[in-house]
């Protein structure tokens, strides 16, 4: 069961997920309480367990160990959860370093050569079919 007043735990589900389709789990005091294909989280930070990280890095396979946590609220910065995306894409990629990442140029499937920058946290995250976006970021 949710409790609103306590923070969640959001990762993409890659098992059950589709490129075109993702889903989300949501855990909540360590274990999973539901599954989403749209979520809108407030007062998120970005959390990569660098031990979960190191072990795909050493295997060549994934495994959950990057998380948004925040809160569920039903909008946030003039945004519902149904909203298409907030102004900032969010990557997150194990080989490419050890943490979530702001994309500068366009949206994460772009082929260009985006500009990333390391993220702590946001005010605000969506996320939903076009991925991870966010506003308000924590650098």
């Amino acid at each position: 069961m949710l409790n609103r007043n306590k923070p969640v735990w959001v990762y993409r589900n890659l098992k059950h997920g589709r490129a075109t389709r993702p889903l989300y789990s949501v855990m909540q005091g360590g274990r999973v309480i539901r599954h989403s294909r749209r979520i809108l989280l407030a007062d998120v930070r970005f959390v990569v367990r660098e031990n979960g990280r190191q072990r795909v890095l050493r295997e060549g396979r994934k495994n959950v160990h990057a998380f948004a946590v925040g809160k569920i609220v039903g909008s946030a910065m003039g945004i519902d959860r149904h909203g298409k995306y907030l102004p900032v894409p969010i990557g997150y990629n194990p080989y490419s370093g050890p943490s979530f990442f702001s994309i500068a140029c366009g949206r994460p499937s772009d082929t260009s050569k985006p500009i990333s920058k390391p993220v702590k946290g946001a005010r605000a995250v969506l996320l939903n079919e076009n991925g991870m976006s966010a506003a308000y970021l924590e650098n």
